[in-house]
């Protein structure tokens, strides 16, 4: 990884007030995810917080969805991570968790989604040592892939 990489965050979304910090955590989580993981060159990802029936659009389902990657043809930009803050936060309160520990988790995941990695062993490693980098419990990842 180099110093050209850019995080992109866009707020698009009305339902639920971005938390103080989320913004530099999604930062956060993009950058150690990209440097964990191994990946060289420069990147742009464009993280976009959205809400249930955008990401639901994009996969193009009824379906709801806490969030989706979706990669660029362009050599520049990595791609699209797309959040739905109202389903994270759902998600969050069902399970005792905290909005900024889900959208850690989802950013983590949808970005080595983007890397190429799917919902395998290896994913789930490489999510396990990032959260721990990041400062969450290991347990957590495990939990968080279904």
């Amino acid at each position: 990884m180099t110093e050209k990489t850019k995080v992109v965050i866009t707020d698009e979304q009305k339902s639920v007030k971005v938390p103080k910090g989320l913004r530099l955590l999604i930062r956060r989580c993009c950058l150690a995810t990209l440097k964990l993981a191994g990946y060289e060159g420069a990147a742009i990802v464009n993280v976009i917080l959205t809400d249930n029936s955008t990401v639901s659009k994009h996969l193009g389902t009824t379906d709801t969805v806490e969030a989706i990657s979706l990669a660029s043809n362009t050599h520049e930009v990595l791609g699209d991570v797309f959040i739905s803050l109202e389903q994270a936060q759902g998600v969050a309160a069902a399970t005792g968790s905290t909005l900024q520990k889900e959208v850690c988790l989802l950013t983590v995941r949808e970005v080595l989604h983007l890397m190429g990695y799917e919902d395998t062993a290896e994913l789930r490693e490489y999510l396990d040592m990032i959260m721990y980098q990041l400062g969450f419990p290991l347990t957590t990842a495990r939990e968080f892939i279904r």
